[in-house]
C-alpha cells in the first residue's frame, strides 16, 4: 500500500480548508536603541517575539525575530538592520580549528548550529557547558556557510596552546605576611593550567599535586610555574608564594574549558579552587576575539579569579585570553635579580597593551627575568633562569592566594584569627582583582612613552605587604570594602563617604565583572559603571584621568566608559571627608543575575 507521508503545514491545510504558510523564517538583525533598555521595554519586545542576544555597542544588540514591522515603529527603536557574521578566514589551504560563538546561550541553538557544521561535512569538537560555544573543525568555505545562521554572531579560528624566584617572596611581601601572621597558605586551592607536570619532584612531595586531568610528557614549563606557587621549600631558595597551600594542576586544551571552570568552583567538588594562573594562550592578536569572550563569559559565570599572562612579543600582540575583560592580565618587568625597583626596566620584553579598544592592559606586572624555581630535569632539578611573563603570572596569583587566606583569617574583616574555610569565605573575583591593584606598587615614570608607562606595567606589582598593613592600620579594615554587596540600575549613583587626614595617599579602585562582548564591537564594555571621586573643597576625580601619563591623578576630566577598572590615585589628598561615588552610566545587560531586574554590582576598594 502506498503511503503518503504529509508535513504538519499540509496536514493543517486539509483539515481547516485554508492554504498552509509556511511559519516565516527568524532572522538576525542589529536592533539599536535610543536610550538604555528598561525593564517594562525588554518585556514588551519579548511579546513581540524579539530575542535580545549579545550587546554590540552604542545601545545596539544581535536580535533575532521574524518580522521587523511593528519592532522598528516603537519609539525608542533607532534602527534595524539584517545581521550577518563575518568569520575570520584562517584555512584557506585546508582545515582547521573554530571557535563559534552564539548570539546568546540557548542550548537549541548550539544543537542546531552543531548538526549544520555536521551536515556540512564539518567535524563537531566540544559542545561547551556554556550553552554559547562550539569547538569545530571546518574548511573556509564551511565557516562562510554557519556564518549565515542566525544564532551565530562570531566564528574565530583557534590555534594549538602556546607557552610565554630566589627574592620574588621578599618584594611581593610574601616572607613578611609570613612572619607577622603566619600566612603560607594553609587552607587555600588553586590550579595551575600548563603543559604538563612532573608530580614526583620533591618539592611537591608534601602535598601531592591534584591532578584536574590527565598529565603530559612535556613538563618542563609547567613544573617551573607550578613550582613558583606551590614549592614547599625542600630548597629554600626555591619555595614557592604558598608553600602549605594545595595545589591543582591541569592540561591545557583537555576538553571544554567552561565546563573545567564549574568543577573547579563547584562548592560540593574535590577542588574548591580560589584562582587559577595560566602561562600559555591561543596565538597572538591584537584583537578581542571569540576567545576573549570565552573567557569573560567563564569568569562572569563561575566567579573565579584568573591569572593571564599577557606574552612575550614586546608589542601589543597578546594572548586573546589576555584581552578579556575579567580576567587579571600579566605583564612583566626586567629586575635583574635585585630587590631595588628603581633598576626595574620593561625594557622591550613583555607584550603590552593598550587593548584594542583603548582598555588598559596589562592590570598587573612582575618578574620577568631570573627566577629561581623548579624544573623538570628530575627529581631534584631547579633553574634560576625561568622568566618571561609566564614567570611573572605565578607569581602574581601566588601573591592572589595569600590574599585569600587572609581574607578568611579575617585581616580586611575586624582581625586576624577568624581562621574561616578559604573557599567559602572567599570575595569575588573583581573584589580580589580591586583589592591587588589598590594596594600594588607602581614603578614611578611620566608620559606615555616612558619604558614603564601605564600600558608596560599596568597598575603595579602585587604586595601582600601592602594590604596588611594598610588594613591593619584602619583597625583590620579598610577605609571602603564593598564586595559586590551594593547594586545600581542605570541612572542610579551609590555614594561612600572617607575622612583623610591628609597625611597619606588617597587610591579608590573600581572593578567590576562584567557581561561577555561581543567579538564584532569595536568595543569590549557592555555595562558602564564609572567611577568620581570628589575632594572637600569640591574639585572632582574621574576614573583613570591622568593615569596613563603618570603615577597619579589629575583633576578634572571626563567619565571612562572603556575600562572595567578605574582608579582614582591621589598622592596628597586634602585633609576633609571625600566623598567616593559609583555611577551606572548604563547597564545594557543584566550584570547581576541573582535578582530579576537589570542592575549591576561591583567591587569598591579605598585605601
Amino acid at each position: 500500500m502506498l503511503r503518503t507521508i504529509l508535513s504538519v503545514a499540509a496536514v493543517f491545510s486539509l483539515v481547516s480548508g485554508v492554504p498552509a504558510v509556511a511559519a516565516p523564517a527568524e532572522g538576525a538583525y542589529l536592533l539599536q536603541f535610543r536610550t538604555t533598555l528598561s525593564d517594562s521595554q525588554r518585556d514588551q519586545l519579548e511579546r513581540l517575539g524579539v530575542r535580545l542576544g549579545a550587546f554590540v555597542q552604542d545601545g545596539t544588540y544581535v536580535a533575532r525575530m521574524t518580522s521587523t514591522a511593528r519592532v522598528s515603529k516603537l519609539g525608542y527603536v533607532r534602527e534595524v538592520k539584517p545581521f550577518r557574521a563575518e568569520p575570520r578566514i584562517m584555512a584557506l589551504g585546508g582545515s582547521s580549528g573554530y571557535l563559534i560563538t552564539l548570539v546568546e546561550q540557548d542550548e537549541r541553538d548550539q544543537k542546531t548550529v552543531a548538526d549544520k557544521v555536521k551536515s556540512l561535512g564539518g567535524t563537531v569538537n566540544e559542545i561547551s557547558a556554556s550553552r554559547e560555544h562550539i569547538m569545530a573543525t571546518l574548511d573556509a568555505g564551511q565557516a562562510a556557510q554557519l556564518a549565515k545562521l542566525p544564532a551565530v554572531i562570531a566564528i574565530d579560528p583557534v590555534s594549538a596552546p602556546e607557552t610565554d624566584m630566589a627574592i620574588s617572596r621578599e618584594s611581593s611581601g610574601a616572607n613578611y605576611v609570613e612572619s607577622v601572621g603566619g600566612y603560607k597558605g594553609q587552607g587555600v586551592r588553586g590550579e595551575v593550567m600548563d603543559g604538563g607536570l612532573r608530580t614526583t619532584h620533591q618539592e611537591f612531595r608534601a602535598r601531592p599535586p591534584l591532578m584536574h586531568t590527565g598529565n603530559s610528557s612535556s613538563t618542563s614549563h609547567g613544573t617551573s610555574t607550578y613550582g613558583q606557587i606551590f614549592a614547599s621549600g625542600v630548597s629554600s631558595a626555591h619555595r614557592g608564594l604558598l608553600p602549605e597551600a594545595q595545589g591543582i594542576f591541569a592540561i591545557y586544551g583537555s576538553g571544554d574549558r567552561y565546563a573545567h571552570t564549574k568543577q573547579l568552583v563547584d562548592p560540593a567538588g574535590q577542588y574548591r579552587a580560589v584562582f587559577q594562573s595560566n602561562s600559555w594562550g591561543d596565538s597572538l592578536t591584537t584583537s578581542y576575539n571569540s576567545i576573549s569572550q570565552q573567557m569573560d563569559r567563564i569568569v562572569f559565570d563561575h566567579d573565579l579569579l584568573i591569572c593571564q599572562s599577557q606574552s612575550n612579543a614586546g608589542t601589543r600582540s597578546s594572548r586573546p585570553q589576555a584581552w578579556a575583560k575579567n580576567v587579571l592580565s600579566v605583564g612583566g618587568h626586567y629586575h635583574y635579580n635585585t630587590l631595588d625597583r628603581a633598576d626595574d626596566k620593561w625594557n622591550g620584553g613583555a607584550s603590552i597593551g593598550p587593548a584594542a579598544d583603548g582598555r588598559i592592559k596589562p592590570e598587573i606586572s612582575n618578574y620577568y627575568d631570573r627566577i629561581d624555581t623548579t624544573t623538570s630535569t628530575n627529581d631534584t632539578a631547579y633553574t634560576t633562569s625561568f622568566g618571561g611573563t609566564s614567570g611573572a603570572t605565578p607569581i602574581t596569583c601566588g601573591n592572589a592566594g595569600l590574599m585569600f587566606q587572609m581574607w578568611a583569617d579575617g585581616v580586611f574583616d575586624g582581625g586576624p584569627g577568624k581562621g574561616r574555610d578559604v573557599f567559602a569565605s572567599r570575595p569575588h573575583a573583581a573584589t580580589a582583582k580591586a583589592l591587588l591593584i589598590n594596594t600594588a606598587n607602581q614603578h614611578a615614570f611620566t608620559g606615555t612613552t616612558h619604558d614603564q608607562t601605564r600600558t608596560h606595567q599596568g597598575w603595579g606589582t602585587a604586595s601582600v605587604r601592602n594590604l596588611y598593613d594598610r588594613a591593619k592600620a584602619g583597625g583590620w579594615k579598610l577605609p571602603v570594602l564593598v564586595n559586590e554587596t551594593d547594586l545600581l540600575a542605570t541612572g542610579q549613583s551609590r555614594k561612600y563617604t572617607v575622612a583623610s587626614n591628609g597625611q597619606t595617599p588617597l587610591r579608590a579602585t573600581l572593578a567590576y565583572t562584567d557581561p561577555a562582548g561581543s567579538p564584532t564591537a569595536a568595543k569590549a564594555t557592555v555595562n558602564d559603571l564609572t567611577l568620581k571621586v570628589t575632594a572637600p573643597n569640591g574639585t572632582v576625580y574621574w576614573g583613570n584621568n591622568g593615569l596613563l601619563a603618570g603615577n597619579w591623578s589629575t583633576s578634572g576630566g571626563v567619565a571612562n566608559t572603556v575600562d572595567t577598572v578605574e582608579n582614582v590615585l591621589v598622592q596628597t589628598p586634602a585633609a576633609g571627608n571625600w566623598t567616593v561615588e559609583v555611577i551606572a552610566t548604563s547597564v545594557n545587560v543584566d550584570g547581576h543575575v541573582e535578582t530579576s531586574a537589570t542592575d549591576a554590582d561591583y567591587a569598591l576598594v579605598v585605601s
